[in-house]
């Protein structure tokens, strides 16, 4: 019998998440979201991560809702979560949510976003709007860093109204990804999150946020660095003069191929 629900589909990027990815699972499918189907896009973790991956996908319990994208090398975020976009939606999903691995962003939120879905094109997790916050362990300057690239810099650069472009917790949906043509979307690192929102928002999609907690991660190992968050503020102004001239009527039509 066909499954009346929409689909929803969690794109999982990994890369060395031994130690993370069982929970992430098991947390995920716990909140019961009828049709939820995961996504883990491997990117060769030296690790065994993409091994794990395989024998979870195997797991009766799971009944064929977990699938792997195995990539040859770690050549960045950005083509990691495009290679996952695009398999999402030739697999058919509805809702696609883009998160990490790490509990960063909790699971728990997905709920809350699917709520706002029916009314919004694209539902943000947010640690800048009233109620979200970040981990209390942060020291001052990291803390002050975040915010000001979030709230002052980002937004002033881009004129948008997105008070977490750098997040990278958030749902779209499906004619979404496909409007937006993420073969357009050229950044490789963190900042491939700022793109993404920026051309949503130039192309005039409904975009909300809600606010999250962001806890550090417990297990594994962070892969942010300050040349990496240097090179993200350098390339918001690459973002800018690239997709000036986009406009609602320069949303993509047809399919990938």
């Amino acid at each position: 019998m066909t499954d009346t629900h929409p689909k929803v589909m969690v794109v999982l990027p990994t890369y060395n998440e031994k130690e993370n990815l069982h929970l992430m699972v098991q947390a995920l499918f716990g909140l019961e979201i009828p049709n939820f189907h995961l996504l883990v896009v491997d990117d060769n973790s030296p690790d065994g991560t993409g091994e794990i991956a395989d024998n979870l996908a195997k797991l009766d319990s799971y009944a064929g809702r977990i699938n792997v994208l195995h990539r040859t090398q770690k050549d960045g975020l950005g083509p990691a979560y495009k290679a996952g976009f695009k398999k999402a939606i030739a697999m058919g999903a509805d809702y696609i949510i883009q998160m990490d691995c790490d509990f960063s962003h909790q699971p728990k939120y997905i709920l809350q976003m699917l709520k706002l879905a029916s009314d919004h094109d694209i539902v943000i997790g947010s640690r800048y709007i009233k109620g979200g916050s970040v981990d209390e362990r942060w020291g001052p300057i990291r803390k002050l860093l975040s915010w000001w690239a979030n709230r002052i810099y980002t937004p002033t650069i881009l004129n948008m109204p997105v008070r977490d472009a750098t997040g990278g917790f958030r749902l779209y949906k499906r004619d979404v990804l496909l409007g937006i043509n993420v073969d357009q979307v050229y950044a490789s690192g963190y900042v491939f999150q700022v793109e993404m929102i920026f051309v949503a928002h130039k192309l005039d999609y409904n975009i909300t946020e809600i606010p999250i907690h962001f806890p550090d991660r417990e297990r594994g190992t962070s892969k942010m660095s300050s040349t990496i968050a240097l090179e993200a503020a350098f390339r918001v102004w690459q973002i800018k003069f690239r997709h000036r001239s986009l406009t609602a009527s320069k949303r993509r039509t047809e399919a990938y191929t």
